[in-house]
């Protein structure tokens, strides 16, 4: 392994595991209002409106909503609970807003996501396993 490319790997490790660190730190600052129905909210109601027409194509796949299921587990729960009832000062997903809100808002929420509410941005995420999240929200009662 030459020095260069070891470097280069040190700082894609480093950057890593400082966004790592900011997720988890976004969802430890205990930001106020989060739970509450207006900071979720206001953020959902300024996605712009092609994201409201856009289709989950994973729609009715009880394999996406498996698979959702373990994404959300691993990116999520830490945050929003592993029931997803909410803790941390995050909103719990289990919620009428959540059912209502189109999949396409809730596929570009993850992807933007709002650090100052404490959302950090899962665009790093293929957009397959957004939507395969996407699909396990929808699928909470």
């Amino acid at each position: 392994m030459t020095a260069r490319f070891a470097m280069g790997r040190l700082w894609f490790v480093v950057l890593v595991w400082s966004a790592c660190g900011l997720a988890a730190g976004t969802c430890l600052a205990g930001k106020k209002g989060v739970r509450g129905q207006t900071g979720t909210s206001s953020v959902l109601q300024g996605a712009p409106g092609a994201a409201s027409r856009l289709q989950n194509p994973y729609a009715g796949s009880p394999n996406a909503v498996l698979a959702g299921r373990k994404l959300f587990l691993r990116h999520c729960a830490s945050c929003h609970g592993e029931s997803a009832d909410g803790g941390r000062n995050a909103p719990p997903l289990r919620s009428g807003r959540v059912r209502e809100t189109p999949v396409g808002v809730l596929f570009w929420f993850l992807k933007k996501g709002n650090l100052r509410a404490g959302m950090p941005s899962w665009s790093g995420l293929p957009p397959g396993q957004r939507w395969q999240i996407v699909s396990f929200l929808k699928s909470l009662r």
